[in-house]
């Protein structure tokens, strides 16, 4: 992959990274922030299903920088764009849409395919 384009996957995959870090953060700031002792059994119920609800949501995003820095090291080390399952390139569109993927989407069917029958 030409050095621009890197330099381009670079730039959006450090700003999406500084992004989820900021949520990450306030989600464990929020969680952390909540004193459940001088609230009645109602506002306490409200508060523990806000309180699931965000660290749902905030495990989404700490997956998702995962994935993100996990691009970042790939283009350090040059494997960036290749699929981590059959070793061919990703496709372009597919790169554009999400620089983090993993997988061509033949890979990421058949992953899909497999978590699908893992559970159930």
């Amino acid at each position: 992959m030409k050095k621009d384009r890197l330099a381009r996957f670079r730039a959006q995959l450090l700003e999406k990274q500084r992004q989820l870090s900021d949520v990450v953060g306030r989600t464990v700031l929020y969680k952390d922030q909540q004193d459940d002792s001088n609230k009645d059994l109602g506002d306490q119920a409200s508060t523990a299903y806000t309180r699931e609800f965000v660290f749902e949501l905030g495990n989404g995003e700490s997956r998702l920088l995962r994935d993100v820095t996990a691009a970042l090291k790939r283009i350090d080390d040059g494997s960036f764009g290749d699929c981590e399952r059959c070793g061919e390139p990703i496709a372009d569109k597919r790169l554009e849409a999400l620089p983090f993927a993993r997988f061509c989407i033949g890979c990421q069917r058949l992953a899909e395919d497999e978590q699908r029958m893992a559970a159930g």
